[in-house]
């Protein structure tokens, strides 16, 4: 008896692995026929494919080579699919021929490096990091390439992943996803859905889907040193001190918004001067929202949308309120450059109505005998400031603004100043 229980025991196993061998079989031959595809564009190559006990499926060390060599290789540590355990995997291929939707499911890519150049983006587009680069001089709108190479960082690794589960009853769904940058810092989302679906197959979860109520929405950043890094970098950039240039990095961010149409209520502007003192991580959440498609069609603007619904920031574990974005009305960037090149009344930024100058100008030197006055500060792009002047001290300027129904203090360098006039 015990011979036989053995026997079946090795049979079992042996079937077992002849299985796993098959699996993994199919898979390499589905890479193959993807890479005989993708052969006019370019080469596909991988070391090898694994299955792990937890339902994990992994394609290892990926290499894609473009024919067209001025693009640059697309590189991957591992891509992963996950199904939460080694019999859902099993069952995955029947599971999608039957059109139900795998309970749970993700997909993961580690150490994805991208080609030098690709984040560059077309002449034109909005850059990227068009607010975390405010006031950073020659920085200020430069392309991520270009902004990490200056901090000193090359083929940054990419770890992204999109996980979803399905519960048992179909009533709820819980999506979630990472987005790893290295050494950089790492964001994350999840997202929380009640379904009214009758089953798991496609067919009743695709039209639940479409009515879900998003019970909640929490998006986290956890900085791992670029903020320091790029504070310190144009701080150096600007020749000021790393406090004095957090205070006018601040204030540059909030004219940064401008050309989206928007602007941070006081809280919002509080809370960013709180993170870039310390930044170690944000976190923002939405919802409840009843029927977020629904909501979305009636509305005209994202500002609209965010009036609507319930949200909460908080950094560092410190509540900041509701994230609050005001409609302005939008300025495209570098308008007001543009105008003070051609000649024209420069654009007023403050938010106060702007008038054609009328009295003589005030000479640089001459600032100090002007404490405590109202003045409109010309800059050399063309912008323009109006605030009461406070301090002049080592080559800044430091200028009192209105700002909604509260005041902003900002540092201005002399060297960036066109001209000055009095406002009375």
């Amino acid at each position: 008896m015990p011979g036989k229980w053995i026997v079946g025991v090795l049979a079992v196993a042996a079937a077992g692995i002849g299985y796993y061998h098959y699996e993994i079989r199919q898979v390499e031959q589905k890479l193959d026929d993807m890479a005989e595809t993708l052969q006019p564009l370019g080469t596909l190559h991988y070391a090898d494919v694994g299955i792990g006990l937890g339902g994990q499926l992994h394609v290892n060390r990926i290499l894609f080579e473009p024919r067209d060599t001025a693009v640059g290789r697309i590189r991957a540590e591992r891509i992963t699919l996950e199904t939460g355990n080694l019999w859902h995997l099993l069952r995955l291929r029947h599971t999608l021929d039957a059109r139900r939707l795998p309970r749970q499911l993700g997909f993961a890519i580690n150490g994805l490096t991208l080609p030098a150049g690709f984040t560059t983006g077309a002449q034109g587009d909005v850059p990227a990091l068009w607010l975390d680069t405010a006031g950073c001089g020659s920085y200020q709108a430069a392309p991520p390439d270009d902004l990490l190479a200056a901090l000193g960082y090359r083929d940054i690794p990419l770890d992204m992943s999109i996980r979803y589960h399905l519960e048992e009853q179909h009533n709820r769904f819980t999506v979630h996803s990472t987005l790893g940058m290295g050494p950089l810092g790492l964001g994350t989302s999840t997202g929380h859905f009640e379904l009214q679906a009758a089953s798991n197959r496609v067919r009743d979860v695709a039209p639940a889907l479409m009515t879900a109520s998003l019970r909640s929405l929490t998006v986290d950043y956890e900085d791992r040193g670029y903020y320091p890094a790029l504070m310190e970098l144009c701080a150096a950039e600007m020749g000021m001190e790393h406090q004095q240039y957090l205070e006018h990095h601040k204030a540059a961010w909030l004219e940064a918004w401008e050309p989206f149409g928007v602007q941070p209520g006081p809280l919002m502007v509080e809370a960013y001067g709180h993170f870039i003192q310390q930044p170690r991580g944000y976190s923002v959440r939405f919802g409840p929202i009843e029927n977020p498609a629904l909501l979305w069609s009636n509305l005209d603007s994202p500002t609209q949308w965010l009036g609507q619904v319930e949200s909460s920031l908080s950094v560092a574990g410190r509540p900041f309120g509701r994230l609050d974005l005001r409609p302005i009305s939008p300025r495209p960037a570098r308008q007001a450059a543009a105008a003070g090149a051609r000649g024209d009344t420069p654009v007023n930024t403050s938010g106060q109505t702007a008038e054609p100058p009328r009295v003589p100008t005030i000479a640089l030197n001459t600032l100090g005998d002007h404490i405590g006055r109202s003045l409109r500060i010309t800059l050399a792009d063309g912008r323009a400031r109006n605030g009461e002047l406070l301090e002049v001290h080592e080559g800044h300027i430091r200028v009192r603004r209105r700002f909604g129904s509260g005041y902003m203090v900002i540092p201005i360098a002399l060297a960036d100043i066109d001209e000055v006039r009095s406002l009375r």
